[in-house]
Formats: C-alpha cells, sequence, structure tokens
C-alpha cells in the first residue's frame, strides 16, 4: 500500500479540513512529518488506520468514538486515495464520514465507511474493504507498515506463540497445516481398503481350478454339439427335398380351382366377342362418312354467307382506289429530285471533314519538328553512361571480394568464441567465489569445533563423552538425595531398636548425621553445566551438518562450474584449428580479418550498386530514346497521312461551289443547312411509301375480294355436288352391312368403346385358359406329385424340428457356458487388479498413519513459521550487520526466540533484550524493514512503504546519532519510509518533509518543505 493524498477534517485538533499529498514525500523516498508535541503528527497515522479499517488503536469503537471528533466540528470526514494490490497497480479510496448528532451534542452518529475504486477516470464504488484491499489485518498492518507511537519494539517483544501466529496469518501459513487433510485421506483410504477386501470377498469363489473345470465341460459340449449338427443337416435336406413335392402339390390344387373359375366366365367373354364386332363394323364402314356429311353441311352454309359479303364490298373498293392513284402520282414527280439534294449533302459532309483535316494538321507539325530535334540528344548520353559502366566493371574484376559463406562462417566462429571467452570469465569469477565460500565454511567449521574447546574432530565422540558424564552426574545426584532423605532416618537411629524403615536392630554403618550440602549444590551446578554444554555441542552440531551439507552443495557447483569450463576450452580449440591454415590463431586476428573482409563486401556492395544505378539509368535513357523515336516515327507517319487524306478529301468534293463557299465556315453552321436538306428528304420518303403502300394495300383488297367471290362460288357449287354423293353412299352401306337405319349406327358410336382394351381382355382370358390347362397336364405327368401325403410329410417335418430344437438348447447350454467363462475370467482378472491395488492402499495407509503423526498438533506450521521467521533474521541481518559495524547479529531459536549473536566476544549469544537503547532500535527497525520486504515479495510490488512514529526523545546523544545513520541508509533503498518526530535534530537530516503546527483559532495546519 502507497498513499497518494490523505485529507482529513474534524479528527482531534483538525479542526479545518487539510490535505496531504503524499506524491512528492513519497517521491523523495524518505520524508517528514514533523512538529511540536501534540500539533497533531499522529493523527496522520491514526486517519490513515480509521480510513482503511474504521478503527484506531488509541479510542474504541463504542462510547469513545465522540472524543476523536474536534470540539469545534460537527462532521468527522477522511479521505484516502493509495495505490494497492499485485505491484501496487490498482488505484482506491477510502472515505470515513462520522457525524455529530444535532440533537445531542456527545452523541456521534454511526460512521459511513465506503471504499472506491478508479476506473476509467471515475471513482467506482467497491464491495471490498481495507483489510482485503491492503492484505492483511489491522495488527499485521500496525506492526510492518504503519507503527504508532510505542509500538516500535512490540515485534521484538511478543511472546514466540504470538509472533508464531503472526506468520502464519501474515503469510497464509495455515496452508501447511496438513493435520485435518491428512485424516480425511486416512479415512478415504480406510474405506477404500475396506471396499477392496469386501469386493476380494465376494470373488473367493473365483479360482484357476474352477475355471479349468468349466474348460472341460465346454470342451465336451462342443464335440456333442457337432455331432447334432450333422445329424440336423442331414434330416434338413429330406425335408427340403419333400418341401419341394408338397409345394408342387398344392400347385396343382390351386391350377384346378383356377380353371373352374376360368370356365365360368365363358358366357360373358362369347357376348363381349359379338359387341365388339359390331361396333368395329360402325367403326370402320359407317363414322367416316358421317364425319365427312356433317363436314360438308357446315361447309354449305358457310359459303353461301361468303358469296353474299364479297358482292356487297366490290363497289365500294373501286371508288377508293381512283383517289388514291391521283395523290401518289403527285409524291412520285417531287421524288425524282431527291439524288440532286443527297449530292450536295455528301459534298457538305466532305467540306466538313476537309476543315477538320486542316486543323489537325497544324499541331501535328510543331510537335513534328519538337521530336526531331529532341532524338539527337539522346546519343551523347548513352555513349557517356557506356563509358562509365566500363569503367566500373574494370574496378570490380580487380577486386578480391571473399566469398559470403566463408565471411558468415567467421562471423558465426568469431560470435561464439566472444561468447564463450566471456562465459569462461563469468565462471572463473563464479569458481573463485565458491572458493571463497568454500574457505568460509571450513573456517566457520573450525571456529566452532574451536568454541567448543575440543581436540577430538568428532562431535559425536565428544557428545558421547558429555552423555556419559551427564548420567554419572545424575546417577551422583540421585544418591545425594537419597542420603538427603535418609538424614531424618538416621538421626533416630538407636542401639537395639528396630530401623523404621527396614526394621533391623543391628546397625553396623549408619549414615554420618552432618549431611553436607556443598555436595549437593556443587553436583547441580555441574549438572547444569554439562546440560548447557550438551545443547551447546547439539546446536554446533546440527550447524555442523548445515554447513556440511552447503560445503557438499558448493563443492558439486564447483566440480560443474569446473566441467562447463573445460568444455567451453574445449569448444574454443575446435574453433580456433580449422583456422590456423589461414593464419588466424587467435581471436584479435580475427576479428581484425572478419572486419577487413566485411569492408571488401562493404565495398563491393557499393560498387554493384553505384554499377546497377547507371545500367539503370542507361536502360532508362534508351527507354526513352526508343520512346520519342517511335513518337517521332509517329508523327512522321500521321503527319503524311493527314495531308495525302486532305488532298483525297478535297477531290471527293464534286460541287465546287460548296468548297468556296463553305471552306473554313464554321461546323454548325454546315450541319444547320444540311439538317434542313435532309429534313425535307426524309418527309418525302416518308409520304411517297406511304401513299404506295396505301394504293396498293387498296387495289390488294380489291383484287382479293374479286378472287374470294369467285372461288366461294366455286368450293359452293362442289360442296352441294360431294354432299349429294356422301348421302347417297351411306344408304348403300346400311343395307350392306345389315343395319336398319343410320340412327342405330350413331347411337353405336356413342358408346365409344375401348377396342383395344376389350380385345385384350378376351386374348388373355383365352390365354389364360390354355396356360392353366397346360400346367395341370405338366404336374399330373409327376408321380410324387400325383400321390402327395400330407401325412408323411408332417411326420418327417416333425423329425426336423424336434432335433433342431436338441441342437439348439445345446448351443444354449455351450454359450451360457462360454459367458460363465468369460465371467469367470474377468472376475479372476478383477481379483487380480484389486489385490495389487490393495497392497497400495495398504502401503498408502502406512505412509499417511507416519504423516499423520508428524502433522498432529499444528507441529509442521510451527516448523514453516519458524523457517519464515530465520529467513526474515537473516534478510534483517544485512542491514544490522553494517548498522553495527559486523560486532552484533540477529538469531532466532527453534523456540521463536530473538537472540544477538556478540562477534566482539568469541560469538557468543545473548538475549536480544539485553541490547541498548539505540541498538535495540536497530535491531526493531531492520526487523520491521524486513518484514515490510516480505510483505512486499508477498504482494508482487516494486516498492514498499514504511511509517514510523517515534519521538526519539528520550535517546541521548549516542544513540540518536545511530538513529540518524539508520535512516539514512534507507535513502538508497527502494523503499519509502515516513517519518514522524518532534526531534529538530532529525528534521534538519531529512530535507523533504512535512510540517504540523497547531493553531490555536484553526486547528492543526499542513504545510511543506518544497
Amino acid at each position: 500500500m502507497i498513499p497518494i493524498k490523505l485529507e482529513i477534517q474534524g479528527l482531534y485538533s483538525y479542526q479545518e479540513k487539510q490535505t496531504i499529498d503524499f506524491t512528492q514525500l513519497t517521491a523523495a523516498g524518505l520524508f517528514g512529518i514533523f512538529g511540536q508535541v501534540g500539533s497533531g503528527k499522529s493523527s496522520v497515522l491514526e486517519a490513515i488506520l480509521l480510513a482503511l479499517y474504521g478503527n484506531t488503536e488509541r479510542l474504541s469503537n463504542r462510547g469513545e468514538r465522540n472524543s476523536m471528533v474536534n470540539l469545534q466540528s460537527s462532521v468527522l470526514s477522511i479521505s484516502l486515495e493509495f495505490n494497492a494490490g499485485k505491484n501496487n497497480q490498482n488505484t482506491y479510496k477510502a472515505s470515513y464520514q462520522a457525524k455529530r448528532d444535532p440533537k445531542n451534542f456527545d452523541n456521534i452518529k454511526p460512521a459511513e465507511h465506503i471504499f472506491y475504486h478508479l476506473s476509467n477516470g471515475s471513482w467506482v464504488p467497491t464491495e471490498q474493504k481495507g483489510e482485503e484491499l491492503v492484505g492483511m489485518k489491522m495488527e499485521h498492518f500496525r506492526q510492518t507498515v504503519i507503527i504508532p507511537q510505542g509500538k516500535f519494539r512490540d515485534f521484538i517483544e511478543q511472546k514466540p506463540k504470538e509472533r508464531a501466529d503472526m506468520m502464519k496469518e501474515l503469510f497464509g501459513l495455515e496452508k501447511f497445516d496438513l493435520a485435518d487433510k491428512t485424516k480425511r485421506l486416512m479415512s478415504q483410504i480406510r474405506e477404500r481398503k475396506i471396499q477392496l477386501e469386501t469386493l476380494l470377498g465376494g470373488l473367493e469363489e473365483y479360482t484357476e481350478e474352477f475355471l479349468t473345470e468349466n474348460l472341460e465341460q465346454q470342451k465336451q459340449l462342443a464335440l456333442k454339439k457337432e455331432e447334432q449338427t450333422k445329424e440336423l443337416t442331414s434330416k434338413e435336406a429330406a425335408l427340403q427335398k419333400a418341401n419341394i413335392i408338397k409345394e408342387k402339390a398344392e400347385q396343382l390344387a390351386g391350377l384346378k380351382n383356377e380353371l373352374a373359375s376360368l370356365e365360368k366366365k365363358e358366357g360373358h367373354y362369347q357376348q363381349q366377342r359379338k359387341i365388339l364386332d359390331q361396333y368395329q363394323k360402325a367403326l370402320v364402314h359407317f363414322k367416316p362418312l358421317l364425319d365427312q356429311i356433317k363436314e360438308k353441311e357446315f361447309d354449305l352454309e358457310k359459303y353461301e354467307v361468303s358469296v353474299t359479303d364479297c358482292e356487297r364490298f366490290k363497289t365500294s373498293y373501286e371508288k377508293s382506289v381512283e383517289v388514291l392513284e391521283l395523290k401518289y402520282q403527285k409524291l412520285y414527280e417531287d421524288y425524282g429530285k431527291k439524288g440532286e439534294k443527297e449530292a450536295r449533302i455528301r459534298d457538305l459532309q466532305q467540306v466538313k471533314e476537309f476543315n477538320k483535316l486542316l486543323e489537325q494538321k497544324l499541331p501535328l507539325r510543331q510537335k513534328y519538328l519538337q521530336l526531331e530535334k529532341e532524338t539527337s540528344s539522346y546519343q551523347e548520353k548513352a555513349d557517356n553512361l557506356s563509358k562509365k559502366i566500363q569503367e566500373m566493371e574494370l574496378q570490380l574484376e580487380k577486386m578480391d571480394v571473399p566469398e559470403m559463406e566463408w565471411v558468415s562462417q567467421l562471423e558465426n566462429t568469431y560470435r561464439e568464441l566472444k561468447q564463450n571467452i566471456v562465459q569462461l570469465e563469468k565462471l572463473e569469477g563464479f569458481q573463485r567465489q565458491l572458493e571463497n565460500e568454500k574457505q568460509a565454511i571450513d573456517q566457520n567449521r573450525k571456529e566452532i569445533l574451536e568454541g567448543l574447546n575440543s581436540k577430538n574432530d568428532s562431535l559425536e565422540a565428544v557428545i558421547e563423552n558429555e552423555n556419559a558424564r551427564l548420567e554419572k552426574l545424575e546417577k551422583e545426584r540421585e544418591n545425594l538425595l537419597q542420603q538427603k532423605g535418609l538424614l531424618s532416618y538416621t538421626r533416630v537411629l538407636e542401639e537395639g531398636e528396630p530401623c523404621p524403615l527396614c526394621g533391623s536392630k543391628d546397625h553396623p554403618a549408619p549414615l554420618h548425621p552432618d549431611f553436607d550440602e556443598d555436595f549437593l549444590s556443587k553436583n547441580h551446578t555441574e549438572l547444569q553445566a554439562t546440560k548447557n554444554q550438551l545443547d551447546k555441542i547439539r546446536q554446533a552440531q546440527t550447524t555442523l551438518e548445515k554447513k556440511q551439507i552447503q560445503w557438499e552443495t558448493i563443492h558439486t557447483r564447483v566440480t560443474e562450474s569446473q566441467r562447463e569450463t573445460d568444455l567451453l576450452a574445449k569448444r574454443n580449440r575446435e574453433l580456433i584449428v580449422p583456422l590456423e591454415e589461414k593464419n588466424l590463431d587467435s581471436i584479435s586476428q580475427l576479428a581484425a580479418h572478419l572486419d577487413a573482409c566485411k569492408r571488401v563486401l562493404k565495398e563491393e556492395k557499393a560498387l554493384q550498386m553505384d554499377l546497377k544505378k547507371l545500367r539503370g539509368e542507361m536502360q532508362s535513357s534508351q527507354r526513352e530514346a526508343e520512346k520519342d523515336l517511335a513518337a517521332f516515327h509517329e508523327t512522321q507517319k500521321k503527319l503524311d497521312t493527314l495531308t495525302t487524306r486532305i488532298e483525297a478529301k478535297q477531290n471527293e468534293v464534286h460541287y465546287s461551289d460548296l468548297l468556296d463557299k463553305y471552306k473554313g465556315v464554321e461546323e454548325s453552321k454546315i450541319d444547320t443547312d444540311i439538317h434542313k436538306v435532309k429534313q425535307y428528304i426524309e418527309d418525302l420518303e416518308v409520304a411517297l411509301p406511304r401513299a404506295q403502300d396505301a394504293l396498293k394495300a387498296e387495289r390488294q383488297k380489291q383484287a382479293t375480294n374479286l378472287a374470294n367471290l369467285d372461288n366461294f362460288k366455286k368450293q359452293l357449287k362442289s360442296s352441294q355436288e360431294n354432299h349429294q354423293k356422301l348421302v347417297s353412299q351411306l344408304k348403300t352401306n346400311l343395307d350392306t352391312h345389315g343395319f336398319e337405319n343410320k340412327e342405330i349406327v350413331i347411337q353405336l358410336l356413342e358408346k365409344e368403346l375401348d377396342v383395344d382394351q376389350i380385345a385384350n381382355e378376351i386374348k388373355a382370358f383365352d390365354r389364360q385358359k390354355d396356360l392353366t390347362l397346360a400346367e395341370i397336364q405338366k404336374l399330373e405327368s409327376q408321380e410324387a406329385v400325383k400321390n402327395f401325403q400330407p401325412e408323411t410329410f408332417n411326420a418327417l417335418e416333425q423329425e426336423y424340428f424336434s432335433q433342431k430344437t436338441i441342437l439348439d438348447k445345446t448351443k444354449e447350454a455351450l454359450s451360457l457356458l462360454q459367458n460363465k467363462i468369460l465371467e469367470i475370467k474377468n472376475k479372476l482378472a478383477e481379483k487380480e487388479q484389486q489385490q495389487k491395488e490393495l497392497r497400495k492402499v495398504e502401503n498408502r495407509e502406512n505412509n499417511l498413519k507416519e504423516l499423520n503423526r508428524l502433522f498432529s498438533g499444528s507441529g509442521f506450521v510451527k516448523f514453516v513459521s519458524n523457517i519464515y521467521l530465520k529467513e526474515l533474521v537473516q534478510t534483517a541481518n544485512l542491514r544490522f550487520m553494517k548498522l553495527t559495524k559486523n560486532n552484533l547479529s540477529l538469531d532466532i531459536d527453534e523456540g521463536n526466540i530473538f537472540w544477538v549473536t556478540d562477534h566482539l566476544n568469541g560469538g557468543r549469544k545473548r538475549l536480544l533484550k539485553t541490547l541498548s537503547g539505540g541498538q535495540t532500535f536497530q535491531a526493531s527497525l531492520c526487523l520491521a524493514l524486513a518484514l515490510a520486504e516480505k510483505v512486499k515479495s508477498l504482494n508482487r510490488a516494486e516498492q514498499s512503504f514504511f511509517f514510523l512514529d517515534e519521538g526519539f526523545g528520550a535517546l541521548d546523544k549516542n544513540a540518536l546519532r545511530i538513529v540518524f545513520n539508520t535512516l539514512k541508509s534507507l535513502r538508497h533503498e527502494n523503499r519509502i519510509v515516513g517519518i514522524i518526530s518532534h526531534v529538530e535534530e532529525l528534521q534538519q537530516e531529512i530535507e523533504v518533509y512535512a510540517q504540523v503546527e497547531l493553531d490555536g483559532e484553526k486547528g492543526s495546519k499542513i504545510a511543506y518543505s518544497f
């Protein structure tokens, strides 16, 4: 979280609205908020906490909220704009407002707390709250981002459990609490084990012996099926043969029934034959004749009407023909003068063309003279370009240009050699670093062993000796305690009296009544010292084991680095060998030679480009010359053609008076005169054909009418004669074919019988009858068909189906047995698979039991929390050791207790609380900054924000100087640190700050140093 702008009104001493712009403050990296005691500096942090969490540490939400509101204000308003989220890339605004009750001054209404998200330049309300946006609870925020006054040392003074719980909540270490998950997995695996055992219990009957027994039964049934199949095949062949005879016998019976049915229909088809014969006679001999008589009667009526109409039109046509002949004669005389007028129109058209050609000749003549001048200048330019090209080609021939493939190979070799050399240098530096680390580890191991004052390099032997000594001391302590306990009984022993413990009356060697407490105290001191020494040795053993692992890791990395170095050196030799023939046995010679090759190639490329450019210019010049020469010849050709056309056009004008009159005259004037003449000719051409057509049409109508009159008279006479002949022919046919009158024939024809259909039906009946008789005779000629007995066939059929039933039962039994065998095989495979899975489940159950033992009681979470704290201490030491000039370093044990290693006193450890005030401040600051760094990494942010409210007034000059140095060192780090203080010396050390001043009337005011 990084603040952008904070607005405060009505909070404590902030009577009027004040705005703190953090933009320039945070840009400085280290800034301050300074002011006198009580000016309202710490209220800035409380305002941020209120805006984000709606709460502060100083006052509770219930009953004390009214004390926050300025007595001169009716509203408490706080607005905080800040960046948060991943890499602080999102912008948010928190608004907190609380108002006084107008009716009760001391009552503060519930606050309105709203968060906004900046989207597309606008503030959009969001349901997320401060804890979710910042990513941590308020108490953790106060220990990692904003540390209020007096709370700077809270983290190092926390109890170990509270510190571990903070790590768990802050970094989400609850994900390492795997006890419940392990239990759930154990429950699931146990359920699965029970399921598998239950399933295997149901598969006990499925064995290999059971499978072998069923396979033997399958073999016997297969042999039985084969024998029954052969017997069924034999019976099936006999039944098929008998079935063919049966079908033929049934067919014979059916044919006899069909023949009886056909004989019953014989009378009907005899009657149809008679009707069909009469209808065919009427159709052939009478229908055409009756149709002709009817047609002739229609013609007679028609021709009588036509003769009457033609006689009426004859007179009217004679009068109209006379009028049209007079009109046509007049137009024909005018049309005789048309040729002369058309000839003059053609001459006028030629005069127009003549004038146009004269206009075209002038610009064409000018273009001809210009092209003739330009063509002569191209030859000189072509000669100059040709000379330059020959000079460049000769220069290219003299150059020694290397092959591109060779240059590319050299460049690749040089690049790889250069990269390998850089990598070798890095590897050498890395190896030196690793060797230094190995030496440091060896030195550390030596120091640890020297610190134990052990002459034996084996810590196991030392631990064994210390354990033996500890055991001896514990036994000695036990004896001393027993002696001390028996002293009370020793004092009451009297000779001849029974012992209170054993009852003996003899007391040969009683304990001395005066027990020396110094022996017990000395034993206790030695025992405690031995335990401490043993703990120290074990810690040293753990440290040495870690160092050994680090040493082995570094040794492996050194080996790998050396192997990589050897490979790179070998590769460099492989690259140099092929180049030695060219006297290139070093990378500097290779670089020089490569530069020379590139320079020659560059020069050759430049010459090629210049040569290409000159050739292009020459080709372009040739194309332009050829183009202009072609245009010159074309223009000359056009000019000669135009002159010839002008002379020809002048000869085409037959009327010289028109050429004299219209030469040079505008085309529109000539077109007007031509149009007038053409219009007269067009009108004449339209009127004369129309008159001729009208006369011709009228004469045609007159001739047609006369021809029709003559024709209709002839047709009328012919139709009367033909009608009489047809009537006579009809009477003769009636007598010949035995019909009483024509009405009987007409009635018969009106039936419109389908002759073909009836004839086909009669033929089909006859054919069917003949075929049936022939088929009956064919079947009766077969003795087996004629003597067929149904009882014999039924018996044979019964035998076949009985045998088929037996075979089907055998097949069914075989199929059931095959399915059973398949089921047994599947069950055996399933049984094997489940047994295999059961073994896996049992193995996993054992593993989960071990994990459950390890994860129970949140032990793993505590272990991971301790790792996070150790990493935190390592990060803090990077700064703390610099600040203490490598005299002190922080450490934390397995119980999450902070220790300090004093390197000035042989690396001995002491509790963190033993540090001085200034050193405690440095340790607290380093741990707080390290914690903030971890939170920054958790939020994946490039910058972290850290706000410290600490007066520093209780520090002496030396401690204050340490504070100054510590704060100065923060300027060079990529973090934002804010300091709230009233110490003037500190204000002089920080250039960018905000000044808070308390005005008696207007409240706290904000000013800036910039």
